[in-house]
């Protein structure tokens, strides 16, 4: 097992003004890493900067940036040029629950940018760097049931799938050169994406677990050189155990429910 400061010494957290993002950003500062926050709110990343800063003493660099927008990857990429990256947490991504074929396609693919494309071409650039320096960390959040398809979650499921390959795949083919690459694959954890999807918390069928404690294991996983990680023991069994018709089943009566509520929301504001 390797220590993660050995990656350092900055670290790149895509998506770090909230959620599992900001959690993985503590959890880096607390371990003694410089880090690049990147974002598209300005104000929070300085936020969070400044106070990591503050509590462990760490440097931070703010990059403001909607990687959902084709070329965005490659501004991060640039915006990074000058500092020694050792580790890439790729985790921004969104959602939009509901029929695909209900949904505006240029909708879909700023999206499929964000949740895919994005990854791609940060691994790519980043994998090369660490590769190049003969050693160097790659963690790409995906989500849980991706694979086996989300009904009313059909094109974000698909691109989280895809992530999950990637990152499994290049597990194995970096693995000679120095560069771990691990796939964290949370479903339950209790995060603003949550709110944002239009899910109820009493939605899920078990007790959701917090963004530190999933970031943890996902760490934890990484200096194991785990492919692929599910945090939470309940949801590792329930990934293993429970056959993937049932799971795009369960799914799919969630986020068809996340999308009416959604619905609901727009016409109560729009009145």
């Amino acid at each position: 097992m390797i220590q993660i400061r050995s990656y350092g010494p900055w670290a790149v957290i895509t998506g770090a003004s909230s959620g599992i993002g900001r959690a993985f950003a503590e959890h880096l500062a607390a371990a003694g890493l410089d880090l690049v926050l990147a974002a598209r709110s300005t104000d929070r990343l300085a936020s969070l900067g400044a106070e990591l800063h503050r509590e462990h003493g760490i440097a931070y660099r703010v990059v403001s940036v909607d990687l959902g927008t084709p070329g965005s990857a490659a501004a991060l990429i640039e915006a990074t040029a000058d500092v020694d990256v050792g580790l890439l947490i790729s985790n921004a991504g969104t959602g939009r629950p509901g029929r695909l074929i209900d949904q505006p396609l240029a909708d879909l693919h700023r999206r499929f940018t964000l949740n895919a494309v994005t990854h791609l071409e940060l691994v790519h650039a980043f994998g090369g760097r660490f590769a190049a320096r003969g050693r160097g960390g790659i963690v790409l959040v995906s989500a849980l049931g991706a694979g086996a398809g989300v009904p009313y979650m059909a094109h974000d499921g698909g691109a989280k799938a895809y992530v999950q390959s990637l990152g499994a795949a290049l597990h194995h083919e970096l693995a000679g050169t120095g560069v771990d690459v691990t796939v964290l694959v949370p479903g339950n954890v209790d995060t603003p994406v949550i709110d944002h999807l239009g899910l109820d918390r009493t939605d899920f069928p078990v007790r959701l677990m917090s963004a530190a404690a999933a970031t943890r294991e996902g760490l934890a996983a990484l200096a194991r050189r785990r492919p692929l990680h599910v945090p939470g023991r309940t949801m590792r069994l329930v990934d293993r155990l429970v056959p993937a018709s049932w799971t795009r089943r369960m799914n799919g009566r969630m986020m068809d429910r996340a999308a009416r509520r959604l619905t609901q929301r727009e016409l109560a504001v729009a009145d």
